[in-house]
């Protein structure tokens, strides 16, 4: 295993959109949105969301997702708990408060949060009464804004039961195994297709009218052993798509020896940096830049081994 731990943050450009409405408030659609410190609502998309498209993302990519249970009585609507066959059970884990198991998630998401506060933008929508005497007035919160989108990846844990109550019966497996469910080769399958379905990030909801490209435009790879984030929200740009290389920089030094590998990739036509600028982020060598669809072809190579 070349770490225990795999940190992914990538930034996204969206336009003129809700990717995940909070709900409808009179004749209102409603943007999710947090405060902040300077008390400005910022733009966000639920970990659920995003992991929602991700695993259609795995579906269409012909794996088997976990099929969705019927609710028991006093129990959790939940899946079929098998992270043996399949993977979306493996990498986000699970709850059956019937069967009394349970699977941390491997992964872990804070889905995606805007850079720039929201202006308070508004999409007005009409449906029309076809004898044309009332017609029905709504409004939809939008947004063109940057989003971060940071995750973290337990290395150490995809594949691997660590706890009694998280095996229960699963075919092949007694129960409450701990170990190795599935060989280095299939983690190594699992965690590869994670990494396309990022780089091929499409959130599929609220789009019909409000279509947006949500897949990267600059993202940050960074292997440690200690299970401690590093990126956190310094990869942001400015109002000019300038990177800040400053915070970036920053957080690196500070982690520098706890670092193993790390890898920077971005489009050229989204950043307005200088070559140089971004150079300043190679710091001892231990961070590769590159542009991004050669940090996706390398990641997704054989020549990127995880699991050994």
């Amino acid at each position: 295993m070349i770490a225990k731990f795999m940190e992914i943050a990538f930034l996204t450009k969206v336009d003129k959109t809700n990717i995940n409405a909070t709900g409808v408030e009179g004749d209102i659609t409603l943007l999710k949105k947090t405060e902040g410190f300077d008390g400005k609502q910022y733009p966000y998309v639920s970990g659920q969301s995003v992991k929602f498209a991700i695993k259609q993302y795995l579906l269409d990519a012909g794996w088997s997702l976990s099929p969705i249970k019927p609710k028991e009585e006093e129990a959790q609507i939940t899946t079929e708990c098998n992270p043996v066959k399949y993977i979306d059970d493996d990498l986000f884990g699970y709850m059956d408060t019937a069967k009394d198991v349970r699977r941390t998630a491997p992964v872990k998401t804070n889905g995606m949060i805007s850079i720039f506060e929201w202006k308070g933008d508004l999409d007005r929508g009409v449906r029309y009464d076809p004898e044309g005497k009332r017609h029905s007035l709504f409004d939809i919160e939008i947004t063109t804004t940057i989003f971060r989108s940071n995750w973290a990846i337990e290395l150490d844990l995809v594949g691997r039961a660590v706890k009694k109550d998280e095996i229960k019966g699963v075919d092949g497996l007694q129960d409450g195994y701990i170990g190795d469910f599935i060989n280095n080769q299939e983690k190594e399958k699992r965690i590869k297709a994670l990494l396309d379905a990022l780089f091929n990030f499409w959130t599929r909801v609220k789009q019909t009218n409000f279509f947006t490209k949500t897949s990267p435009e600059v993202m940050f790879v960074i292997l440690r052993d200690d299970k401690s984030a590093t990126i956190g929200d310094k990869l942001r740009v400015d109002k000019n798509l300038k990177l800040d290389v400053k915070s970036l920089r920053e957080a690196t030094l500070l982690a520098r020896d706890k670092i193993k590998k790390a890898y920077f990739g971005y489009n050229q036509s989204f950043l307005t940096n200088t070559e140089d600028e971004l150079n300043q982020l190679e710091i001892d060598g231990v961070i590769k830049i590159m542009l991004l669809h050669e940090l996706k072809n390398f990641l997704l190579s054989g020549d990127f081994k995880i699991y050994e």
